[in-house]
């Protein structure tokens, strides 16, 4: 290959790249961001769901995505719409590569639960093209540009599910110039469940559930928070999921949105009953998320009573559980 690369204006300038291979698979999981006090901030990957794009390269005149979506969860098959397409484009124009770019979606990441569904697509789209071409981006690089696909699917670049989704594992982004993420990974007992409640969303819901926020916080209130996020990483660098689990507490964000979820005062008393260590919503929601030591308490007993505090209030819900997972993979 020959390519010459450099950065202006943080972002990645190529020329002259060319395809290694004609088709590569990769898979990028879905994600749970925020663990209360973290917004913006932290974020989990999830062990699954993942979404998988399969992406091709063809000799062209001129450089085209052409998106072919299987499974029953559709998303726009215009590129400059789409995460995934959106992310294609602007790394192959920063790239210099003029090809026909084939994009095969199979998203398995449901959308507008709070599971960073946009973000796992625009995520494996990042680091599809950077196998498919041999690109040598960083997993920075790779962020920067997966924040490309949240920008036209969520109206705004959230790093901190992208993160999640290209690195695995819990993340803590800082966005200055570029994003920055450091990983860390989870202690081995840790156990997520997620319920979702099934309710009518707003249309944009990412865009609405952050316009809902307050503008301003009392300085007793970000003491508590800047307290909460402080043990959340202290609990993964030790690896003490109860540490994890008691600062899953916000007293800015969750406070403003907690109205929007039916039952959420009633979920968390159930889950911390069942012996969850620590309970919050997932992301923008309406899923709630619980964290367990499933060496002392049993997975299927915490999502089942989160199930039944929803229905105290007269709302129906699914649940799984997972874990934390890696990130983005070929396969």
């Amino acid at each position: 290959m020959s390519a010459l690369v450099r950065k202006a204006n943080s972002h990645i300038i190529a020329r002259g790249c060319v395809a290694r291979e004609l088709k590569v698979t990769v898979e990028a999981p879905a994600s749970s961001a925020n663990l209360g006090p973290g917004f913006d901030v932290f974020a989990l990957a999830l062990d699954s769901p993942r979404d998988r794009l399969s992406l091709t390269s063809e000799s062209a005149q001129r450089l085209s995505v052409d998106i072919e979506q299987v499974g029953p969860i559709k998303t726009p098959t215009s590129a400059a719409k789409n995460g995934a397409g959106a992310v294609c484009l602007a790394i192959a124009r920063d790239f210099g590569i003029k090809k026909r770019i084939g994009l095969e979606i199979t998203k398995r990441v449901p959308i507008g639960l709070g599971m960073g569904s946009s973000g796992a697509s625009s995520a494996a789209a990042a680091f599809g093209m950077n196998e498919l071409f041999g690109l040598g981006m960083s997993s920075d690089d790779m962020i920067l540009y997966s924040g490309r696909g949240e920008q036209v699917t969520c109206g705004a670049a959230h790093y901190d599910n992208v993160s999640a989704s290209v690195l695995g594992g819990f993340v803590v982004v800082r966005v200055a110039e570029r994003p920055t993420a450091i990983k860390y990974d989870p202690p081995a007992d840790l156990v997520l469940v997620l319920v979702t409640p099934l309710m009518t969303l707003p249309e944009r819901k990412t865009e609405y559930t952050r316009s809902i926020l307050p503008k301003t916080a009392a300085l007793n209130m970000m003491v508590s928070n800047v307290a909460n996020a402080s043990m959340i990483v202290s609990g993964f660098a030790r690896g003490d999921i109860e540490m994890i689990g008691a600062g899953m507490r916000d007293r800015v964000v969750e406070e403003a949105r907690k109205r929007l979820i039916p039952g959420y005062d009633s979920v968390r008393r159930h889950a911390m009953d069942a012996g969850a260590a620590g309970v919050c919503i997932s992301g923008a929601g309406p899923s709630m998320l619980a964290v367990l030591d499933r060496s002392k308490h049993d997975a299927r007993a915490v999502m089942d009573n989160m199930v039944a505090g929803f229905g105290e209030e007269g709302v129906d819900s699914d649940g799984f559980v997972t874990k934390v997972g890696g990130g983005a993979t070929r396969i």
